[in-house]
């Protein structure tokens, strides 16, 4: 029984089926056979009215009015077969087609309001999605596994990480997350794992590298990584191949992979460099292969140009990392001591693994791994637990500090195209004022108030998507605009913004939601009219405008929105400003004018020890005796530069608090290094010429750490212990110093010479002061190096006011972007405005000229438009202010020297607004006060 009632139900389904399909692809014909079903049935009831006695004309006209309309009941029939919508939908699309070429300037601006907004969006959206949303393009990304340890309570004792390079970051309750591991780390989950097919290692900092070919060197982007890498990423070569493992071990002759665009950038996409010797920092490597177009590394936004093996670092290398006391640059402590954490790892899974599953298992390899070199005292919220994170998107800890700006800008884009929805809501508003005739005729011959609706609403979504088309295009121009600006910070970011079906779902996502939310309510507004006075006259009839003194109307309402979110996007944008200007004239606590900086490494030139030193002292000499140059010095970082170290300190006498980390800022540097910069002594000497490698260490303070350690007492002849064994004594006092940014304050810093660091193998930077502009200085100075050592030359080269400009990118993106969409908004407010004052002068024109008959003057009838708009304006503002008071709270972080609630950016962008809407209600107030009475009464 149950068989056969599902037999039949089946089969009552595919009859269903072919009647929908028989009547989608034949229409005329069922159509036809509805028309005369319906024509005999009124023919029928015709006769039957016939023999009850009444007249042909009588029988005829009560049949159809006892069918109920013949166009009705032929809606009604078309509704029951489930397709008729398709046919509708195509009606709507031709008839809302033909409506967008009768009223081109309509859909012009519509079209450019919505393609600015859609655009903007589209454009941030692009690069959010390839800095956050993109998975890797590697085989099977979302196998992949990146690890990483967290300490409850900031970096655990040297004891176990002396030396850690890569990235962390730490919380506010002190909670550090760090994604770097030392090699016998990785050695022991390579050997002990069972989660991972594979498991890579990547070298937590890249390198700036000299390639040589050809005679001509050139620096690259290059990264150290493991021999398994590129099979656990499963990426391929164009040309030769990948190296493996049995590339990466010691003493092998360095092998090379190439990336596509740094080898068709270099080498011209030449096949024949395979196989060929390169030179990277003087020493000869062998160019294996060239990795596959479009593969980056592990870091979204970083494009390597080269790949080397681990263990080449010893040779290309030896102080990358630097080795810690009693160590010796170039031997393989690196590999085999275990206190310098300097690896990312990342495992891909095996079939069948879940990432919980390898977590529980690496969290006990790696706590046994360790185990030997904690100590019974170490506190317990010091001591790393390993952790995991889906390893598909690359390193998500490495996003250029532009995440957060990245989503603040999305909000503003969201908000301007918020109001150009609002925009286009009030131009639809005035457009279905003008067809209420056309409307009224609808619905009087039997058309649905749905029917129409969705209509009206597929006009809206029509010129949504051809908005959203253009915008695409505008999209692809801003998307370069916005790489070249968040490239402004002296880092080259390298993302594919092509878009994909993300980005295009998102735009098209993005036009259907804005059709519908600037086409609902005018089209529930257009249709709910009443027939007999607006079939009888037009909307122009007397008293048929009121003024929005009287009753705020939706077009009002939607003004008031526009005003309100303007003010919104504009005290932002203020405050943004303001941020920059006040970070542009902080006090640094250097002099910054006439100032070069530029770094140098000799150490890819084969420079190491007292010869290095010698090589650097040479240097500043020569500098020093060029024309225009007041004094040279050497530092290790310079400030204000975005880096900088922090050093570990032991200071006799000093009671830590609770949780806190003894250390300060660090920063090796030479003699006039203080002079040179602009920074006063307050106490002591300077570091001389005579603090030499073999002299008694000493360094140079700044007052917050005199301030900081020593309760503002004379430090001078007190040690201090950098690290666990280097002991300085005090010999100076200078004042505070900005090191890593504008926005903090000055840290305790300390300043030991930088002869007598005991790994000084590393580049430093030089800072030049001159007399005149210290650019025209720059070739000299190249030349200089040129004729010192061809293989050496200065890089980063700029002056400190250039590399402070850059230290403010950030800031100055937000303060660009968001005025530029500010004022936008404040362009489409005044359009709407404008928009909505030219309508109600035009509906009111009869009422205005009996208020022109009846005496009342031009100045008068002016002055009642311009309150109207005033009154909308006022309530704009006011609503405006109060969301702003509340949204800028939320910027909070990212302002410098002005406060959330700014009184004087509130009041100078409400004037600004005030002042667009004056602009804006000129030209309808001035028509109003133009009308001709005896016109005005003949208005229709």
């Amino acid at each position: 029984m149950m068989l056969r009632e599902s037999a039949m139900g089946f089969e009552r389904c595919i009859q269903a089926m072919r009647m929908r399909v028989h009547v989608l692809f034949q229409r005329d014909a069922v159509d036809r056979e509805l028309e005369n079903e319906l024509a005999y049935h009124v023919e029928m009831k015709t006769e039957e009215n016939i023999a009850r006695g009444m007249s042909r004309d009588e029988a005829r006209r009560a049949a159809l009015i006892d069918a109920g309309g013949i166009e009705v009941a032929k809606e009604n029939c078309r509704e029951t077969r489930g397709v008729n919508w398709i046919h509708d939908l195509g009606q709507d699309l031709r008839f809302g087609l033909r409506m967008m070429r009768k009223n081109l300037g309509f859909t012009a601006v519509a079209v450019l309001t919505l393609a600015l907004g859609i655009g903007a969006n589209t454009a941030i959206f692009s690069v959010i999605n390839a800095m956050l949303l993109k998975t890797l393009p590697v085989k099977e990304p979302k196998q992949l596994v990146m690890l990483n340890w967290a300490s409850a309570n900031g970096w655990p004792g040297e004891d176990l990480i002396y030396n850690a390079a890569g990235s962390w970051n730490q919380e506010k309750s002190g909670r550090l997350v760090c994604w770097s591991f030392p090699y016998y780390v990785y050695q022991q989950i390579v050997e002990r794992n069972q989660a991972f097919s594979n498991v890579a290692a990547v070298a937590g900092n890249g390198s700036a590298l000299s390639v040589a070919y050809g005679g001509e060197p050139a620096q690259a982007d290059g990264q150290y990584v493991s021999g398994s890498f590129f099979a656990t990423l499963g990426v391929r070569a164009v040309a030769g191949r990948m190296f493996d493992e049995s590339d990466d071990r010691l003493g092998a002759t360095p092998a090379v992979v190439l990336g596509y665009g740094y080898w068709q950038r270099r080498f011209g996409g030449d096949v024949g460099i395979v196989g060929r010797m390169i030179e990277i920092n003087g020493a000869p490597a062998t160019v294996e292969g060239v990795s596959e177009p479009g593969f980056f590394g592990i870091q979204p936004g970083r494009s390597v140009d080269v790949w080397l093996p681990l263990h080449a670092q010893l040779q290309l290398e030896p102080n990358s990392p630097p080795p810690p006391p009693g160590k010796q640059a170039g031997s393989p402590w690196v590999f085999e001591g275990h206190d310098t954490w300097w690896l990312v790892l990342v495992g891909r899974l095996k079939s069948g693994v879940s990432e919980q599953q390898a977590d529980a298992e690496l969290k006990v390899i790696f706590q046994q791994a360790i185990a030997g070199d904690l100590k019974s005292g170490d506190p317990a919220d010091k001591i790393p637990h390993l952790g995991t994170q889906p390893g598909g998107k690359g390193m998500g800890n490495q996003r250029f500090g532009l995440t957060t700006p990245l989503f603040l800008l999305m909000g503003v884009v969201g908000l301007v195209l918020l109001i150009a929805c609002i925009n286009i809501a009030n131009l639809l508003l005035a457009r279905g004022a003008a067809r209420q005739k056309e409307i009224a005729v609808r619905l009087a011959v039997g058309a649905r108030r749905g029917r129409l609706v969705r209509q009206l609403l597929t006009e809206s979504v029509m010129l949504a998507g051809t908005g959203a088309a253009a915008g695409m295009l505008l999209a692809l121009w801003g998307t370069r605009i916005l790489l070249l600006l968040m490239g402004s910070g002296g880092t080259a970011i390298a993302l594919d913004v092509a878009p994909d079906v993300r980005v295009l779902s998102f735009t098209a996502g993005l036009a259907l939601v804005a059709g519908v939310l600037f086409g609902l309510s005018p089209a529930l507004r257009a249709t709910r009219v009443d027939l007999t006075p607006s079939l009888r006259e037009s909307g122009g009839a007397f008293g048929s405008g009121r003024g929005y003194g009287a009753r705020i109307g939706l077009g009002g309402a939607l003004v008031i929105a526009q005003v309100s979110l303007s003010l919104v996007l504009l005290v932002g944008a203020g405050l943004f400003i303001r941020t920059l200007v006040n970070l542009q004239h902080a006090s640094t606590g250097f002099n910054t004018q006439n100032l070069l900086l530029f770094g140098v490494d000799a150490t890819h030139a084969g420079y190491a020890g007292a010869r290095l030193a010698d090589f650097y002292e040479e240097l500043e000499r020569r500098i020093e005796a060029l024309p225009g140059v007041r004094s040279v010095s050497a530092s290790h970082s310079t400030l204000i530069g975005g880096g900088g170290n922090f050093q570990m300190l032991q200071i006799p006498g000093y009671m830590a608090k609770a949780r806190e980390n003894v250390g300060a800022a660090i920063n090796w540097v030479g003699p006039n290094f203080f002079r040179t910069m602009g920074i006063p002594f307050a106490l002591g000497r300077d570091i001389a010429e005579s603090d030499t490698s073999d002299a008694p260490k000493v360094i140079v303070v700044n007052e917050q750490f005199v301030r900081q350690f020593f309760s503002g007492a004379n430090p001078l002849g007190r040690h201090i212990t950098l690290g666990k064994k280097t002991d300085v004594e005090i010999v100076g006092v200078v004042s505070d110093a900005k090191y890593f940014d504008l926005r903090s304050a000055a840290p305790a810093t300390i300043y030991p010479p930088w002869v007598q660091e005991s790994n000084l193998n590393t580049a430093l930077h030089f800072e030049v002061r001159t007399a005149a502009d210290p650019r025209g200085l720059m070739s000299s100075v190249q030349q200089l190096m040129a004729a010192m050592d061809k293989k050496v030359s200065a890089y980063d080269m700029k002056t400190e006011v250039e590399q402070i400009d850059q230290s403010l990118f950030a800031t100055r993106i937000l303060a660009e972007l968001t005025s530029f969409f500010g004022a936008l908004a404040a362009l489409l407010a005044s359009v709407g405005l404008y928009g909505v004052m030219a309508f109600g002068v035009s509906r009111r024109t009869r009422e205005i000229g009996v208020r022109v008959a009846l005496g009342a003057s031009r100045g008068e009838i002016v002055g009642m438009v311009v309150r109207e708009m005033f009154v909308l304006v006022a309530m704009g503002l006011g609503i405006g202010v109060a969301a702003a008071l509340g949204a800028s709270r939320l910027i909070a972080s990212f302002l410098y020297g002005v406060t959330p609630s700014d009184p004087f950016t509130c009041a100078a962008v409400c004037a600004v607004l005030a002042g667009v809407a004056l602009a804006a209600c000129v030209v309808p107030a001035h028509r109003a006060s133009l009308v001709d009475p005896m016109v005005a009464l003949r208005h229709e």
